[in-house]
């Protein structure tokens, strides 16, 4: 295992990273991620804390042959990515070894060479001497290195569209964000004192957009790291509600379907709480339903260009 880095951690001494991942069924994506993070100097496999939810691939046994000293987590299936990360974060902050810092990271990112130390030299600077950041690191498609896919949002107009949010580029200078994906995030000691895990309401996503909204909320710096921390594709929209190929029939059909499982109810969590008023709040849950008929892009989870910016 390469050496640590030198900077200074609450301690005196390097500072201490915790990787908190989970994961399901998917082998061969979780090892090649934990062999791009094997490469960064900062990472010690003893500070993987990997959730393991219920797999049947031996995602588990896989990574504890290729990292024996991992702290792998068994799950009964039913965690989600929102508990799943939670499960690991306890373990993490309940270990006596003492960090600095906890990466939060998808098990289909491969890091960029270098990304941790760049992400945490980023956090270090947007900290100052309180010592509390969130740093998010942006994603690109493995595909075209031109596209991101993940990372920062800004909120254009957060009093009159709260939950109209949009991906922030890197520019190459740590900007301030709105909110975070939770794919490639470091969040330092201190900002989790003060905010606690991803709040146990979600099941399985938007904790990590609640996460960086809780953050601002409550004055920690939120901001994206200079440069792309590695690649990660976009989710699949093929054959849901959000298939542009689909007729708006078929569409509106499976949004049906969709809207008993955990990603709607998790999105109607986070608009009751961040959605406004209550008229407000009935259209936004209303919204996938109109964006279908008028046969309107999603824009929430949409791409950008690497070139593009966002105030």
């Amino acid at each position: 295992m390469a050496e640590r880095h030198d900077r200074q951690g609450k301690s005196g001494g390097a500072a201490r990273i915790a990787v908190l991942m989970t994961c399901h069924n998917r082998r061969a994506l979780t090892l090649r991620c934990l062999a791009s993070l094997a490469r960064q100097p900062e990472f010690a496999a003893g500070d993987l804390y990997l959730v393991d939810d219920g797999s049947s691939d031996g995602t588990g046994d896989a990574v504890r042959e290729v990292y024996p000293q991992a702290n792998v987590i068994e799950g009964d299936g039913s965690l989600f990515w929102n508990g799943g990360m939670n499960r690991a974060w306890e373990h993490a902050a309940a270990s006596p070894q003492g960090y600095d810092y906890y990466l939060w990271l998808n098990d289909d990112v491969v890091l960029a060479e270098g990304a941790l130390g760049a992400l945490l030299a980023d956090a270090e600077a947007a900290a100052g001497e309180e010592g509390r950041a969130i740093c998010a690191g942006a994603t690109l498609d493995p595909e075209d290195a031109d596209i991101v896919t993940y990372g920062g949002h800004g909120r254009p107009e957060p009093a009159r569209k709260p939950l109209r949010m949009r991906l922030v580029a890197p520019s190459g200078e740590v900007q301030g964000i709105d909110t975070i994906s939770g794919n490639v995030v470091l969040v330092s000691h201190a900002a989790f004192e003060e905010l606690g895990t991803l709040d146990p309401l979600f099941e399985h996503i938007y904790g990590d957009l609640d996460y960086g909204l809780r953050a601002r909320e409550a004055m920690i710096p939120v901001v994206l790291g200079r440069d792309a921390a590695g690649t990660c594709e976009a989710n699949p929209v093929t054959g849901g509600s959000l298939d542009p190929a689909r007729s708006k029939l078929a569409r509106l059909r499976a949004r049906c379907g969709e809207d008993k499982k955990v990603h709607a109810r998790d999105w109607r969590r986070f608009v009751a709480r961040y959605g406004g008023g209550r008229l407000r709040q009935v259209a936004y849950r209303l919204s996938p339903y109109l964006r279908i008929l008028a046969g309107r892009p999603h824009s929430h989870s949409g791409t950008i260009s690497a070139s593009e910016t966002s105030n």
